[in-house]
């Protein structure tokens, strides 16, 4: 990807003590599997623990922003999800995705 001089960024977030169902739960209320996130490229879920872990690929540290102000948040608010998202941004430097598809265990 060499769109000029921008350059994606990676965002590992944790969401501490959030559970499968409750993710599950936010998922269903931001509708990302339904209509994807402006700026977003890719998005890896897995827990260590009780700690649910993330790593997304982003157009920019904007893009993220957005998402989390506009749909993220009130999605967890909605659902009862009231913990602040710990991210960390790295710049990117390749963003590949040999095969776009969605697959989740619930």
């Amino acid at each position: 990807m060499n769109e000029g001089a921008v350059m994606a960024v990676a965002a590992h977030v944790v969401l501490r003590g959030v559970s499968r169902e409750q993710y599950d739960q936010v998922r269903a209320a931001a509708g990302w599997l339904d209509r994807a996130p402006e700026g977003g490229i890719s998005h890896l879920t897995w827990w260590e623990g009780e700690d649910c872990h993330n790593v997304d690929a982003w157009e920019d540290e904007r893009a993220f922003a957005a998402f989390g102000e506009d749909r993220l948040g009130p999605a967890m608010k909605a659902v009862g999800v009231h913990i602040e998202p710990e991210a960390t941004f790295y710049p990117a430097h390749e963003v590949y995705l040999p095969a776009a598809r969605t697959i989740t265990v619930t």
